[in-house]
């Protein structure tokens, strides 16, 4: 369905709605084009080319709001749906007030980002483009045994929300995304594996060198890799592990979770939590992200703004539920997952530092760098911030990138973690994240417990 169409459907559903005796109601409509290839031993091994899209109603009635979804668009499912939702209501017994919004001064919203280069992401570019990327993995070292992964995949869709106060918001985006995995056997037969990755919006930007270089260097780089000495090390938390860190606790920056008591940042907004080097801001039109947000999935405007400032607790994230219960206002992170709205973080960017990679290693002296960290879940305790998770990376000898290491443990705390980085880098890398994507440079962390067996 065009999403004209399904424009026209959703006002129908809306009138249907206040006629059916819901208080106020809202339709969401999203729709998505997507296409993949997997590229495995010199052919393509798979291709998916599909669309899918999903309607969902909200409705308030009696203090409750009730929710449904459907993918048929057709008068028969209007019935469906304001039954459903109103089912919903009268089982439920949120005591908490719900909302549907819209703001007198921003009632029509738009925002379009996909761009004519959308257009080139075809199964013949996709496939010529897969096929040479694998070829020249297997020729980057002769130990490269076999590519394990590699896909590349593009998608692209509209998102419109209309409600009964007024609300007629529509934004879209698209992307392309290239990942890809090898192993190795090292010449004590032990089996290394390793991989890159690239997001863009239009293939031509892809960096073929670039991304060989950087896959070499993920996977060879492992060659040789031993275990340490147990010890308390400064740790270079390189800027992939350290964005897969922060982003396992960021849970605990979004106002419910503070409120359901499930995080030890309750009422600490305004207090130092980190080190004064450490600033993290929410971006959502940051001019280098691949997907600008400017308003949330309730209506609300987006805003540029910290949330750890310096090392102190700028502010939580709250959709309008929450803000509501803290007296706040929304900061524009409401979005639905499904049909139900919770706070979710858009662009997110850690203010990078004046030192180079290289240089954090100089500062550091002797230590290690971490550059893969698993067990991220099961090792992890999100609401005390304890963590113990196997890791790989570096030593630093003698303030320079030494031997790689393996079959170690870090263990900590993330709280304390954040409060003794010394230092934070500039080699920034982005990856997707939440509704955006994560910016976050390599940083320097005072020390850490590292848990090894030295042979």
């Amino acid at each position: 369905m065009d999403i004209k169409t399904a424009e026209l459907f959703m006002e129908k559903l809306v009138k249907a709605g206040q006629e059916y005796g819901f208080e106020e109601c809202e339709a969401s409509y999203a729709t998505e084009g997507s296409m993949s290839i997997d590229i495995l031993n010199g052919e393509v091994s798979s291709y998916e080319n599909s669309a899918t899209s999903a309607l969902s109603f909200r409705g308030l009635k009696n203090g409750q709001m009730g929710y449904c979804s459907t993918n048929i668009l057709d008068d028969s499912s209007i019935d469906f749906l304001l039954k459903s939702a109103m089912e919903n209501c009268e089982v439920l017994n949120d005591e908490d007030p719900q909302f549907i919004y819209c703001d007198e001064n921003n009632k029509d919203l738009y925002f379009s980002q996909v761009t004519e280069a959308y257009a080139k992401n075809t199964y013949k570019s996709f496939s010529e483009l897969g096929l040479k990327l694998e070829k020249a993995i297997l020729a980057l070292d002769e130990r490269i045994d076999a590519v394990d992964y590699l896909t590349i995949s593009c998608s692209t869709g509209p998102y419109l929300i209309i409600n009964s106060k007024g609300l007629h918001s529509y934004r879209d985006s698209d992307g392309i995304s290239i990942m890809a995995s090898a192993r190795a056997t090292d010449a004590d037969g032990s089996v290394k594996s390793g991989g890159h990755y690239w997001i863009g919006r239009d293939i031509d930007d892809f960096d073929l060198d670039k991304f060989l270089k950087k896959f070499k260097e993920n996977l060879i780089g492992k060659m040789g890799a031993k275990s340490c000495k147990s010890g308390n090390y400064k740790v270079v938390l390189k800027s992939e592990a350290f964005q897969q860190f922060f982003m396992v606790f960021f849970g605990n920056f979004l106002a419910t979770t503070m409120q359901r008591g499930l995080s030890l940042l309750a009422d600490k907004e305004g207090e130092t939590i980190a080190s004064s080097v450490f600033t993290v801001k929410e971006e959502p039109m940051y001019d280098a992200a691949l997907t600008k947000i400017p308003f949330d999935d309730e209506g609300v405007l987006t805003t540029s703004k910290a949330i750890i400032d310096k090392g102190v607790f700028a502010t939580a994230l709250y959709d309008l539920k929450s803000a509501y219960k803290a007296g706040k206002t929304s900061t524009g992170n409401g979005f639905r997952g499904g049909s139900a709205v919770s706070e979710m973080p858009t662009n997110l960017v850690v203010e990078a530092g004046e030192k180079s990679f290289e240089e954090l290693l100089e500062e550091a002296g002797e230590g290690i760098i971490l550059t893969d960290l698993s067990g991220l879940h099961a090792g992890v305790n999100a609401i005390s911030g304890d963590f113990s998770l196997l890791c790989e990376g570096y030593l630093i000898e003698n303030g320079k990138q030494g031997r790689p290491v393996e079959q170690i443990t870090v263990a900590g705390n993330f709280y304390e973690v954040i409060k003794s980085i010394i230092s934070v880098g500039n080699d920034i890398i982005n990856l997707p994240s939440g509704e955006g994507e994560f910016f976050t440079p390599s940083v320097l962390v005072d020390s850490l417990a590292i848990s090894g067996e030295e042979e």
